[in-house]
């Protein structure tokens, strides 16, 4: 049989499968899998995603709500088997009956996150908790980046237990309000993002949402490992350098969705860290850089690397002060494309008091740390909270727009 004959028949399975998974009480194509939660069911379930292990008296005392709110709601939760409920065990001379213990039931839904540029594709699978169960990452072809992309959803979608709530794609540009592209980064304009948008709508009949790259991480840890943080500013140094901004779990937008633009910050015909900008500083290819070629660069102690962050390090006190002054953050996390250890170092060149006067009480400073995970990855994970975030969460995701 043709290859390309059979690859297609393979990923019309696939979708025919998932289409038949993720519909619920007849939804279908862009229609949300969980429809119809309130602003309070919203409100609930995001507390006890992040609080897990509470009763309800607990809940309804901590949000405020009356008995009756958090009944119905978690009744509607219990609808869609978002909820589940554990029952203490008596101790010793304990009397009465013992509280039901609440958190949501991780593997009620899975999503998928994307993130791609010329060269690679990562994608991935996480459960409602944010556990990784599928990962990939794998060179991007000169040609058929569509093609690959959607071929390599399928197989994340192929042994997925869990019905697949969407498809969140974490992109190198800014993404508008109606959910279309513009300022996409200069070396990564040939990505036909557009065109990968319609492809897994088409597909696979699923939502699919967009965020800038730099947004998506930051909503990511804000409600995950940076959750009990009232604010994050996260900065990435990629093909670029990108900021955002996080309140309350909630993306600062700005009017115009272009908010928390530290890149911006740092002169246009000034060296900003980024790859790009490494690539040329090394007088090498964009596209060796990757992590691991990077992490031994660094444990060599290349001259020409370490001389890079002893310069570019310094460069970013004055926007991450501006940045204090800006949003007075509980925490600045650093993340993208370098390695740990290169961003660690980076951040040692850096201090946080650009802008206090003397004589004047300085704003409390915050920590600056670097993310967990870095890289395609990292990013691609990010990304699978999006569907998570728009469908259970009540936070404002963008649907891809691409007509």
């Amino acid at each position: 049989m043709n290859m390309t004959i059979l690859y297609f028949r393979i990923l019309d399975f696939f979708a025919e499968q998932q289409a038949g998974d993720v519909l619920l009480d007849g939804t279908k194509d862009d229609e949300l899998p969980v429809p119809g939660l309130t602003e309070v069911e919203h409100q609930v379930l995001r507390y006890i995603r992040q609080n897990p292990g509470k009763s309800r008296t607990q809940l309804a005392s901590d949000l405020n709500l009356s008995k009756a709110m958090l009944t119905k709601a978690v009744a509607n939760f219990d609808k869609a088997g978002l909820i589940q409920e554990e029952r203490s065990q008596q101790e010793n001379g304990e009397r009465g009956k013992p509280p039901v213990f609440l958190s949501v039931r991780s593997s009620a839904f899975h999503s998928i996150g994307i993130y791609a540029h010329r060269h690679l594709c990562a994608v991935v699978r996480t459960d409602l908790s944010g556990k990784v169960h599928y990962s990939s990452l794998r060179e991007m072809p000169q040609e058929g980046a569509v093609e690959t992309i959607i071929f390599e959803v399928a197989r994340a979608m192929e042994n997925s237990p869990s019905p697949i709530i969407g498809i969140g794609h974490a992109v190198p540009a800014i993404v508008g309000e109606g959910g279309e592209l513009f300022e996409v980064t200069p070396t990564q304009v040939g990505l036909p993002l557009v065109d990968i948008a319609k492809g897994l709508r088409s597909r696979f009949k699923l939502p699919v949402y967009w965020e800038n790259d730099a947004f998506c991480s930051a909503a990511y840890m804000a409600n995950g490992a940076y959750a009990a943080k009232r604010c994050v500013f996260y900065t990435t140094f990629g093909f670029g350098v990108g900021g955002g901004a996080v309140v309350k779990g909630e993306v600062f937008r700005g009017a115009f969705n272009q908010a928390a633009n530290i890149g911006a910050l740092i002169p246009e015909t000034g060296p900003r860290p980024s790859l790009t900008d490494l690539a040329r500083h090394l007088g090498c290819e964009l596209e060796t850089l990757s992590l691991e070629h990077l992490s031994a660069l660094y444990a060599e102690r290349d001259g020409k690397l370490l001389d890079w962050i002893a310069d570019r390090g310094p460069r970013l006190s004055e926007p991450f002060s501006a940045a204090i002054q800006f949003f007075n953050p509980d925490a600045i996390v650093v993340g993208g494309f370098l390695p740990r250890e290169i961003l660690s170092a980076l951040c040692a060149e850096v201090t946080l008091t650009g802008y206090d006067i003397s004589g004047r009480r300085p704003l409390t400073k915050p920590v600056l740390e670097v993310a967990g995970l870095v890289g395609p990855l990292a990013t691609a994970e990010a990304a699978s909270f999006l569907p998570v975030a728009q469908n259970l969460l009540g936070q404002k995701a963008l649907i891809a727009a691409p007509d």
